[in-house]
């Protein structure tokens, strides 16, 4: 039977832990270990994971505290680099996951080195509804992986062998569920199931809570644009794909994309553009004719736009 390490981070998580501990227990396949590294909490945290401990031999539960705060994204790095198990699954201090979690996703990762499922999504009133309304792409393209990385932490397990891929950039303050995902996309091969295995717990105050409601497709087009402008934007956009320069990517296409986005700027931006445009069909499932063409002509646009807000921070 291939083992499973759950990796845990928190922080003042009282209010909603005691229900996820509790979803943990109740996994239809085995918890080999539980993880916990806490980043300082300072209220009843380590005193719930201490009970669950002694009621819960079963969970094997490593409780780690941090000498000094790492912040979510190292900090959860530094604990994914700790566990022993063949597949390693993150999850979030305050959502519920379903009993069949981790057996849907043992049953269905299958060669792939990393897999991600939907879940729903709810608050402190009711449920909102689907992570993805759509059903994504059940086998991501390496520069679909690449250039659109689309799963969060709750998510995802992968295979052990990506820890060791980890280890360069453990102490960078790197979205780490994003990189995880991009990673194990552009070095092996993703696998998407849309069945929701988690209750995602969005907070009024949460940054993926909080989307742009109202803005026109033209409207975003236009900012995708003004983004190339922004020195901070392509400042991160040229650093995060530099390192990839480093990584044993597997697909030439994906190699090839990576180089060229290290070195983006306001000259050569039409040209990496047209190189997506070129592959827009590995690149955009979700749509065809002129859509799939005008949005993947635009994603690494939308890449600077987007996602350089917040992939790669000092």
């Amino acid at each position: 039977m291939k083992t499973v390490s759950v990796v845990m981070c928190t922080y003042n998580g009282e209010k909603y832990l005691r229900e996820q501990l509790a979803s943990l227990a109740g996994q239809s396949y085995p918890v080999m270990e539980l993880i916990i590294q806490d980043d300082g909490s300072n209220d009843e945290t380590i005193e719930i994971i201490n009970g669950y401990k002694e009621r819960h031999p079963e969970l094997n539960i490593r409780l780690y505290r941090n000498s000094i705060n790492l912040g979510f994204n190292r900090n959860f790095f530094s604990a994914i680099l700790k566990a022993k198990g063949d597949y390693i699954a993150c999850c979030d201090q305050d959502d519920i996951w379903e009993a069949c979690k981790l057996e849907m996703m043992i049953k269905n990762i299958g060669d792939a080195s990393l897999i991600f499922h939907n879940s729903v999504l709810f608050n402190s009133k009711s449920v909102i509804g689907k992570l993805h309304n759509r059903p994504l792409c059940e086998f991501p393209s390496s520069i679909n992986a690449l250039m659109i990385p689309r799963s969060y932490g709750h998510q995802i397990m992968f295979r052990k062998d990506i820890q060791e891929l980890l280890i360069p950039f453990a102490t960078l303050n790197l979205s780490y569920d994003y990189f995880i995902y991009s990673l194990s996309g552009v070095t092996g091969k993703i696998r998407y199931i849309d069945t929701p295995l988690v209750r995602w717990r969005r907070h009024e105050s949460a940054s993926t809570y909080s989307e742009k409601k109202g803005e026109g497709k033209i409207h975003g087009y236009i900012n995708a644009v003004k983004a190339l402008f922004r020195t901070l934007n392509m400042n991160t956009t040229r650093s995060y794909f530099k390192l990839y320069s480093s990584i044993p990517v597997a697909d030439k296409t994906a190699r090839k994309l990576a180089d060229k986005m290290s070195r983006i700027n306001i000259v050569n931006f039409i040209g990496i553009c047209y190189l997506c445009y070129k592959h827009r069909y590995e690149l955009i499932t979700e749509c065809s004719g002129i859509k799939q063409s005008l949005r993947a002509f635009f994603v690494p646009l939308f890449f600077v736009r987007d996602y350089a807000q917040y992939i790669l921070r000092k």
